[in-house]
C-alpha cells in the first residue's frame, strides 16, 4: 500500500492420526465472514465499509457490486478483524466467490481490486486482480509486483481458495491452482491507517487511487484445519465443509508425506479408508 492507498491462504494440516493413536486437536470450524445471499451488504454482517471519494455499491444477483471507476481518485472496500484466530502455524483456508466486470490501473503495480490478508502474526498477503492478471504485492521493494498468473477474471463468478501455510501461500481458482509464493511482511509500510500491523485482518475492495474497478463478491468463508477422529480400524473421519474436496496424505516418519486419497462429501461429515498395509502410519488432511 502507497501513500495514496486509504487502508488498510492446502492446510499445514497438522492434525495427525496414527494407526494406534489420535493426536490433539482443535475442533473443526468454518466460519461465514460474508454471504451476499442473504441480501444484504458486508457492512451489515460486521465487516467496516470505508469508502472516500465517488462510488456505487449495492446488492445484486446474490453478490455485493462495488464500483470505484466513476473517477480515479476513488477507494473503497470492506475490512474485518476475524474471530477467529488466523494462525500462522497451523495455517487456514479462505473460500471466496468474485467476479470482475471491469479494471483499469495507471501503475503496473496497482489494481482495481485487492485482497489483503493478514494472519495472527501480522504476515500474509496481499493478492491484486486485474481482468487477465492476478499478481501478489511484494514486500521488498514494497508494494511492487511479485509473483503473477495469467488468469481471466471476468464474465463468469470464480471460486477462488487462498490458502494461507507457515511460510507461504497458495491461490486455487475453481479447484486448480494458479498461484504460489511467500507470506509477505508488509509492516514498512507508514501511513494512516496502517493495516498492516493489525493482526487476523482480511480486506477486499478497491484500495488505491491508481486503480478502479467494478466488482461482484458472492461471499467469504473461513476454513481451519479439521480435528480428525478413527471410528474405526483403518478409517479416518472428520467434520468438514460439504461439496469440498479435501486430499488425505500419509507419512511413516512425520517429515515426509505422500498423497494416498481423496475424500468429497456432499454433507459435513467426511471419512477415508486407508488401503495401505504399514503399521506405523500418520495421517493428515489438507484442503484441497
Amino acid at each position: 500500500m502507497n501513500k495514496n492507498r486509504f487502508y488498510l491462504c492446502q492446510f499445514p494440516a497438522l492434525f495427525l492420526v496414527a494407526s494406534l493413536w489420535l493426536a490433539p486437536s482443535p475442533a473443526a470450524r468454518a466460519q461465514t465472514l460474508y454471504n451476499a445471499y442473504l441480501g444484504t451488504p458486508p457492512q451489515s454482517q460486521g465487516w467496516s465499509f470505508i469508502p472516500e471519494g465517488t462510488y456505487y455499491e449495492t446488492v445484486t444477483d446474490n453478490s455485493v457490486l462495488l464500483d470505484t471507476t466513476t473517477t480515479g481518485v476513488t477507494e473503497a472496500g470492506w475490512g474485518e478483524i476475524t474471530a477467529s484466530d488466523l494462525n500462522h502455524t497451523n495455517g487456514f483456508s479462505l473460500l471466496f466467490g468474485a467476479m470482475l466486470n471491469s479494471e483499469t490501473h495507471t501503475s503496473t503495480n496497482r489494481a482495481g481490486f485487492s485482497l489483503i490478508v493478514l494472519r495472527d502474526d501480522t504476515n500474509g498477503i496481499e493478492l491484486a486482480f486485474w481482468t487477465n492478471e492476478i499478481f501478489a504485492q511484494s514486500d521488498s521493494p514494497l508494494f511492487t509486483q511479485a509473483e503473477s498468473a495469467s488468469f481471466t477474471t471476468t464474465g463468469s463468478f470464480v471460486n477462488y481458495t487462498l490458502t494461507m501455510l507457515a511460510t507461504n501461500y497458495i491461490l486455487l481458482a475453481n479447484g486448480a491452482p494458479i498461484l504460489a509464493g511467500p507470506v509477505r511482511n508488509y509492516t514498512a509500510f507508514s501511513g494512516f491507517p496502517d493495516p498492516y500491523s493489525t493482526p487476523d485482518f482480511i480486506f477486499f475492495g478497491d484500495d488505491t487511487t491508481s486503480g478502479a474497478a467494478s466488482v461482484q463478491v458472492r461471499g467469504m468463508t473461513l476454513l481451519l484445519p479439521p480435528s480428525l477422529t478413527m471410528p474405526a480400524p483403518g478409517i479416518v473421519a472428520w467434520t468438514g465443509v460439504s461439496n469440498q474436496t479435501y486430499t488425505v496424505q500419509a507419512s511413516t516418519n512425520l517429515k515426509t508425506w505422500n498423497t494416498v486419497g481423496v475424500a468429497a462429501s456432499s454433507s459435513s461429515s467426511f471419512s477415508f479408508t486407508n488401503g495401505s498395509s504399514a503399521s506405523n502410519q500418520f495421517f493428515r488432511v489438507a484442503l484441497p
